[in-house]
């Protein structure tokens, strides 16, 4: 008998199994990851974007933007966008696209007291940020200096 070089089909079917079982396990592991960075990412943009609102606030005594027009901001804007680049502008804060989390900000100066209220949420909305399967993060700040956090 000639002993010839390679690997039997056995062989090869045993490292496939193998190969395949260990990806079938991993795979709800790597959602739950996934699902821990977008929402510390969300977590820490809503933080990052309340204090500087509070700085725009403390030097201009009102909240950015001047008027109640939402700015919204999509995961797949260029990073050109107008939007990003005036927020950048104004609040001294980078809004990063790309990254799955899409933001709406918006000043309700004619509220009593006036407010500023961002929402971050899910690009995918079948994926949610948080273990509670919210997929929103919403912030409100008022004149007094009061935050709110909430989900939904």
């Amino acid at each position: 008998m000639r002993r010839e070089k390679g690997f039997t089909l056995v062989e090869l079917l045993a490292v496939i199994a193998i190969v395949g079982i260990m990806s079938a396990t991993a795979m709800p592991l790597y959602r739950t990851f996934q699902q821990r960075a977008y929402g510390s990412e969300a977590t820490t943009m809503m933080k990052r974007i309340m204090d500087a609102q509070i700085m725009y606030f403390l030097e201009k005594e009102t909240f950015y933007p001047p008027d109640s027009t939402p700015i919204k901001i999509w995961h797949d804007d260029p990073a050109d966008k107008e939007a990003i680049l005036e927020l950048r502008e104004a609040l001294n804060i980078t809004i990063p696209v790309g990254h799955f989390l899409d933001y709406i900000i918006q000043n309700e100066p004619k509220g009593d007291p006036p407010t500023f209220k961002v929402t971050i949420s899910s690009a995918d909305q079948a994926f949610p940020l948080f273990k509670d399967g919210t997929r929103n993060l919403m912030g409100v700040l008022n004149t007094k200096g009061n935050v709110e956090l909430m989900t939904f």
